[in-house]
């Protein structure tokens, strides 16, 4: 009797989870439901925190100089510039001497003491942080992560950080999409690097605007796609000169690829795991998918494009149990086969491998590193170690 009893607890436990997911498959394929559970950008911690407090987020006082850029279609971004701390340490007096400090436009913000050691100086090296998803430009690993990449800086080559919070997410206005957060992404580095439209090619004020190859570009998780597809947008839609490089950090292929393999945290099965007996029904919610987040080819046509300058640099940790190293390495290899018109050694190495074309124009690395999980890899000393190749011109044509 007893057995009987747990038996059937057991079962309309397992009967109640199969409902449970049921319903969270079906409401996925409504668009508003979608976006909220992979954006994840109304999870907001600005309710409780100011992001134009930096100092909560281990920063100096007017170490960061906050500002906002506006899109084409009137989203009003946030963003930070980030000063290195050398830099600080140098100009302490006039940073802390400016009596307007604070919240501006960037056209006004471009004339603060910090922005101007940054457009004003030829040697002088951006990267721009593109985040994952949810919170905002300041939570989790993230301040850490800018840190890390401020510490490559020198005198000599002084390295700057702008991070931003595309549409929805933060204190920037409007709702995330695919074609929205891309967007973002193009009003930013417009405004830093004066191009005067954002669907036009030319530029204003060089001497006060940073050029394209100054410029690197580092994203992390849906920030890989973001970059990526913002990397594609404007070079070879918008016919803008390449950057310096672009830096990918736990990437993946594409949206529905990855539900195959996602788990949360690393916690739960993949998420499609349970469908496996299920094709139809995989290849249904996959279709419904709104926002596709192909990062792969987009790469592969940035690679296989003659002439188009992609210095390009993917790590992904072993032990990363959200999106797992193979979707990086999938990425890894469409791009190098792009790239190398398929001609691959037969020996390959998974933890580290490197190309470049016979022109210079494709310069292609892959790591993959032991340690780091999905989030704290980027604070870790082997992307800080990427960044420095870059600003020492190792890998750059």
């Amino acid at each position: 009797m007893a057995f009987d009893n747990l038996f059937r607890k057991a079962f309309w436990g397992l009967a109640a989870c199969g409902l449970i997911y049921a319903l969270a498959m079906g409401s996925l394929t409504i668009p508003v439901v979608q976006r909220n559970v992979t954006y994840v950008h109304n999870l907001n911690p600005t309710y409780w925190q100011d992001l134009n407090n930096t100092e909560q987020f281990g920063f100096i006082h007017h170490q960061i100089q906050p500002f906002t850029v506006t899109t084409s279609d009137n989203v009003t971004l946030f963003a930070w510039h980030i000063l290195p701390t050398h830099l600080y340490y140098k100009h302490e007096r006039a940073l802390k001497a400016q009596p307007d400090f604070g919240l501006k436009p960037f056209q006004a913000a471009s004339k603060s003491v910090g922005l101007q050691l940054l457009l004003k100086d030829p040697h002088a090296t951006a990267v721009v942080a593109f985040h994952g998803n949810a919170a905002h430009l300041a939570s989790n690993y993230r301040p850490s992560a800018y840190q890390q990449m401020l510490g490559v800086s020198t005198p000599e080559k002084p390295v700057h950080v702008i991070a931003f919070d595309y549409r929805g997410f933060g204190l920037s206005t409007g709702s995330p999409t695919e074609t929205g957060v891309v967007q973002d992404a193009v009003a930013l580095l417009s405004a830093l690097t004066g191009y005067s439209n954002e669907s036009g090619r030319g530029r204003r004020a060089p001497e006060q605007h940073l050029d394209p190859s100054q410029i690197v570009l580092v994203g992390q998780s849906m920030g890989t796609f973001i970059s990526t597809a913002f990397y594609h947008e404007w070079v070879l839609k918008l016919g803008r000169a390449p950057f310096k490089a672009l830096v990918l950090i736990a990437s993946f292929t594409s949206l529905p690829n990855l539900l195959e393999s996602y788990s949360f945290k690393g916690l739960t099965p993949p998420l499609l795991s349970p469908l496996m007996g299920y094709p139809r029904i995989q290849d249904y919610l996959r279709s419904k998918i709104e926002d596709r987040w192909d990062a792969s080819s987009r790469l592969v046509e940035l690679a296989k494009t003659p002439g188009v300058q992609l210095n390009l640099v993917m790590l992904h940790a072993r032990n990363d149990y959200e999106i797992p190293w193979q979707e990086g390495r999938a990425n890894w290899d469409h791009v190098l086969a792009a790239a190398s018109n398929g001609k691959t050694d037969s020996t390959r190495d998974l933890n580290h491998e490197e190309f470049r074309s016979e022109d210079g124009s494709k310069q292609l690395r892959w790591e993959r590193v032991r340690h780091g999980g999905h989030n704290r890899i980027q604070t870790s000393e082997q992307v800080r170690l990427s960044i420095l190749r870059l600003v020492e011109g190792e890998g750059t044509s």
